[in-house]
């Protein structure tokens, strides 16, 4: 019997060991310091991007590294929730043991303290008095009074306590920052979408990493269920298409989540400020249940979401929706600049002829507004930028596997009367654009040009030598027939033109020139949809956070005591201790007011200790 009472009482120590443990400040501030790092981390690295962007970005040794430690995902990661679980756990044990306590202190306050307990206060005062006894106490409960003090009387035999207090439910701070912790990060919790976390973890869910496979080719392995409690999904949805998933980035794959609902891009609209960056996007969006029925219809807009039924739908981006191009191809050195048609959507790869090149289609932009000397053009102040009109950018593959990324200009730019069809070019995507500038003749094309250049490969295939009468003679016999009206001046500017853009075309990496000659443009709408159930949760704990910090910082607790003894002489005396936990060096100025009024009325101090707070300290 005696063996399983001290197995008891040892299980009961153990478990009050753990419960301190768990409910100690030094764990707590442990752990937010910890989920400090962890979230600055996730907020200065851009989270859930394509593994292949940060092997660029780090290299291969950090970029492992970071993998390795699940820097990419920070809050998907098992250590990050672990650690908000055992906030939890910990703030969670800090109320269960102290709640009853500071209930206790809210509805109790003692009227009497024994002389030990009245001398250990922070701040304390002894004196006597002729006035009698119930006088003097008199006197100092007028004082508490107009500091905002109620203070109470009891009565024992020759002696009087007077108590008081304020900031009554102080405790109530703590309780409040406390519970508005344990809220937030429990609602964070729910959110994480821990059941999907453990599905990817005992592998009976598993991302997907073919980015290119369609919907219904993805495996079923890599969707999520449609009730899935939480989750943050994005899509790029072009104009007049309708999807019913999203996806979320999981990573270096992605998995599918089915929405309960369609959602279906009707339009999408784009305003530009002066600068040429984006002042406001919008994207008219209706909702369809799966049989067909309109379920809500309206506007997204940045900051503004749409939301239905716990999800809610934000505007994130824009992009190019498969815009259909039609291009010229002008093989440089042809005969008379001949061309040829290419036409594709974006985001396709054509072949170009029969040469062993491909042209992927890569993006176009309807809008490109640069400063006025990006172009060469004379500054205005009323005007500082131009509009170049529509783009595209592809990439060019040759026959051996090699690349290079091109932006070509839809609309001439002008220069000293000389119109320029501007050609971008670069062989690897962190190197800076270089630029061709070809003139342009009749109509604004390149055709003259082309047919130039082929004129004068021609003549120097015959043997004639580059001279400036050569180039005069050439251009004379092909502006004879491409452009008859042209004056001498407009020659000579041409030729002088065409002789800088043959310059720079020596490090030209591909054998053609493509022009934009029509486009129908289509916008897609980058949507991101979210359903985070705990988000009123963790804005309830925010406004519980705030309160408390606030009851914390000016609700501060001040007590008073006092002992009067009526002495045999018939005069009276004092001892008064008092403290407060916040605001101190307020509340020894005030203290030492009373101090003052007592003996403007004649109290002598016997003896007198403060003990005051360093001023570093602070109040």
């Amino acid at each position: 019997m005696q063996a399983q009472t001290d197995m008891m009482m040892r299980q009961r120590s153990q478990w009050r060991l753990l419960g301190s443990f768990l409910g100690s400040m030094r764990l707590a501030v442990s752990l937010l310091v910890l989920l400090a790092i962890a979230s600055i981390i996730g907020t200065i690295l851009s989270q859930q991007q394509p593994y292949s962007n940060y092997a660029l970005q780090f290299g291969p040794f950090w970029f492992a590294v970071f993998r390795t430690l699940g820097l990419y995902d920070v809050y998907r990661t098992a250590w990050y929730t672990g650690i908000v679980a055992f906030l939890v756990l910990s703030t969670a044990t800090c109320v269960t043991r102290n709640t009853p306590r500071m209930l206790r202190d809210i509805r109790e306050f003692p009227l009497r303290q024994r002389e030990n307990a009245l001398r250990a206060q922070p701040h304390v005062l002894e004196m006597v008095s002729a006035q009698d006894r119930d006088a003097l106490t008199e006197r100092l409960a007028t004082l508490l009074r107009a500091s905002g003090f109620r203070p109470r009387l009891l009565e024992e035999g020759d002696s009087q306590y007077l108590a008081a207090r304020k900031g009554k439910y102080h405790r109530l701070g703590y309780f409040l920052t406390h519970i508005a912790i344990i809220v937030i990060c429990a609602a964070a919790l729910y959110n994480a979408d821990i059941p999907v976390k453990w599905a990817e973890l005992t592998g009976s869910l598993r991302p997907a990493t073919d980015f290119d496979l369609p919907l219904s080719k993805i495996p079923a392995s890599a969707f999520m269920p449609v009730h899935n409690p939480a989750y943050r999904g994005i899509i790029t949805l072009p104009e007049g298409q309708t999807a019913d998933a999203v996806f979320e980035l999981a990573g270096n794959g992605y998995l599918v989540q089915p929405l309960p609902f369609r959602i279906h891009l009707k339009a999408f609209h784009i305003q530009y400020y002066s600068t040429g960056m984006p002042k406001d996007f919008v994207s008219d969006v209706v909702l369809y249940s799966p049989q067909g029925k309109v379920l809500k219809e309206g506007a997204i807009r940045v900051n503004h979401p749409m939301s239905y039924d716990g999800v809610d739908i934000y505007q994130s981006s824009f992009s190019d929706g498969g815009s259909l191009l039609t291009m010229r191809s002008y093989l440089l050195g042809a005969a008379d600049g001949h061309s040829g048609e290419l036409q594709g959507r974006v985001g396709q790869t054509l072949k170009a002829g029969n040469s062993g090149y491909s042209v992927q289609l890569k993006n176009f932009d309807l809008y490109n507004i640069v400063p006025r000397s990006a172009v060469g053009e004379p500054r205005d102040p009323r005007h500082p930028t131009v509009n170049l009109g529509p783009s595209f950018t592809y990439v060019v593959h040759d026959p051996q596997g090699g690349g290079a990324e091109m932006k070509t200009y839809m609309q001439p730019i002008t220069r000293d009367g000389q119109g320029f069809f501007v050609q971008g070019y670069r062989r690897s995507l962190g190197d800076a654009y270089q630029y061709v500038y070809i003139p342009t003749g009749p109509a604004g094309s390149i055709h003259l040009f082309m047919a130039y250049l082929a004129a004068l490969q021609q003549a120097a295939k015959e043997g004639a030598n580059a001279s400036p009468a050569l180039f005069s003679a050439v251009f004379d016999r092909v502006a004879a027939r491409a452009a008859p009206e042209w004056t001498a001046a407009q020659k000579e500017r041409f030729v002088e033109a065409s002789l800088q853009a043959l310059a720079s075309l020596h490090d030209y990496p591909v054998p053609f020139v493509l022009t934009l000659s029509q486009f129908d443009h289509r916008w897609a709408a980058g949507l991101q949809v979210t359903k985070w159930p705990g988000t009123t949760l963790i804005y309830w704990g925010c406004v519980a956070l705030v309160l408390g910090i606030f009851i914390l910082f000016y609700l501060p607790q001040q007590k008073v005591w006092a002992q009067i003894q009526r002495r045999a002489d018939g005069s009276s005396k004092l001892l008064l201790g008092a403290g407060t936990d916040r605001n101190r060096l307020d509340f020894a100025r005030q203290f030492a007011g009373w101090r003052a009024a007592l003996e403007a009325a004649g109290a002598q101090p016997i003896s007198a200790r403060e003990t005051h707070e360093e001023v570093h300290h602070g109040p």
